[in-house]
């Protein structure tokens, strides 16, 4: 089974690092640790947002970026994610 956790991300570039760090040490506690994907969601956020999430998808394997062309909001930002995420469960933040 693969988890994907699917996350929309607004002017949050100072907590996405801890964030990471926080899902990755409790997903590595189960047996998910090589079957989970995250999805950041940018949705259009006015802080560098989307340079952390590029920064974190080039260290970490199992992160996907996603930057939306404009502010969007919660709901759809969490669809795009819904759109490209390949996840038999999934879980939304």
């Amino acid at each position: 089974m693969k988890l994907s956790i699917i996350i929309p991300v607004y002017n949050s570039s100072e907590i996405l690092r801890e964030l990471n760090d926080k899902i990755n040490k409790t997903i590595s506690k189960t047996s998910l640790k090589n079957e989970f994907e995250l999805v950041l969601v940018n949705d259009f956020s006015k802080d560098n947002s989307w340079e952390v999430i590029k920064e974190l998808s080039k260290n970490f394997s199992y992160i996907k970026g996603i930057n939306l062309s404009q502010n969007f909001g919660q709901h759809n930002a969490i669809m795009a994610g819904l759109s490209c995420c390949t996840g038999d469960k999934i879980i939304t933040l």
